[in-house]
């Protein structure tokens, strides 16, 4: 038994003419014939009573009507996901992403514009550190990881990145910290004798191995004070006096009013943005968030 019977039958059913049912199907009438009687020895039963005058369903060919119209329903609504999926539209996506990468604000409005654009699709945010978003890539259980890196990163030869974008990093300082006055940028020399608000474990390695880079450039090792496994964290400790912190400008957006943000005067003071997929990955909604993120967000 194949859709074709189901459909040649159920437009017979409400036809009960063959003429009329093979014109709406677009075929002759005698392969009609042919394969309503097919149909009916298959099942070993008859559907319809047919004479010279007139076609009627029989008692075992209204039940079957309305199976098969059940079954011809469903088997659209099958073709109907399987074309949707295929055009991007269904389906999940799962995106790797650093805590504070929504704040950014080309990320939080490539999330928004594909939410819009495509609702019926699953979105997966997984918030963890870059290294862990890059395992999880190679394992398939991510389909987009979105990094923070040096300006040249390194990825495995499998993936392929892109640099989203540069971003500044900034200096935070409690309000009433003698570097919360002024307008100009902090030079990085004035920061030897400050106590820091580090960055835990947890947090990675790209940020601590940029803030140290800095700092040793300058001349000196940061003191630490206090680490901290998560930005707000951060911003609380130095807004209550315990230290400074040299943070990624999208940090600057949690504002409190007890922390200051200040420039730095070094040309370094950057860390890159990356987005990475598989290579040879061909998958719609991949393709459909990727060009949100490299046009912007969907915005200018």
């Amino acid at each position: 038994m194949e859709l074709r019977h189901l459909r040649y039958f159920a437009t017979l059913a409400e036809e009960l003419h063959f003429g009329r049912a093979a014109a709406r199907l677009r075929i002759s009438q005698p392969p009609l014939s042919q394969q309503i009687k097919a149909l009916e020895d298959e099942l070993g039963t008859r559907l319809l009573e047919r004479n010279n005058r007139r076609v009627a369903l029989t008692e075992a060919g209204r039940m079957f009507l309305a199976e098969a119209r059940a079954t011809l329903a469903q088997a659209e609504r099958t073709a109907q996901v399987g074309r949707r999926a295929g055009r991007g539209e269904l389906g999940e996506l799962r995106i790797g992403l650093f805590p504070s990468a929504p704040l950014i604000p080309v990320v939080g409005r490539s999330i928004l514009a594909f939410r819009q654009n495509f609702p019926d699709v699953q979105l997966t945010l997984d918030e963890v550190e870059s290294r862990q978003q890059v395992q999880a890539l190679m394992e398939e259980r991510e389909h987009i990881a979105i990094i923070r890196g040096p300006a040249q990163v390194a990825v495995p030869g499998e993936m392929v990145a892109r640099e989203l974008l540069r971003e500044r990093l900034v200096l935070v300082v409690p309000a009433d910290h003698r570097l919360a006055r002024g307008n100009g940028k902090v030079a990085m020399a004035s920061l030897a004798e400050e106590r820091f608000v580090f960055y835990g474990p947890r947090m990675g390695t790209t940020l601590p191995t940029q803030v140290l880079a800095l700092c040793r450039a300058a001349g000196f090792e940061p003191r630490i004070s206090q680490v901290a496994s998560a930005n707000a964290t951060i911003l609380g400790l130095v807004a209550v006096g315990l230290g400074i912190a040299i943070v990624p400008e999208a940090m600057s957006l949690l504002r409190h009013d007890a922390v200051v943000t200040r420039a730095i005067a070094a040309a370094d003071a950057v860390t890159s943005v990356w987005i990475l997929r598989r290579r040879g990955e061909r998958s719609p909604l991949v393709e459909a968030f990727l060009g949100l993120a490299v046009a912007g967000g969907g915005q200018k």
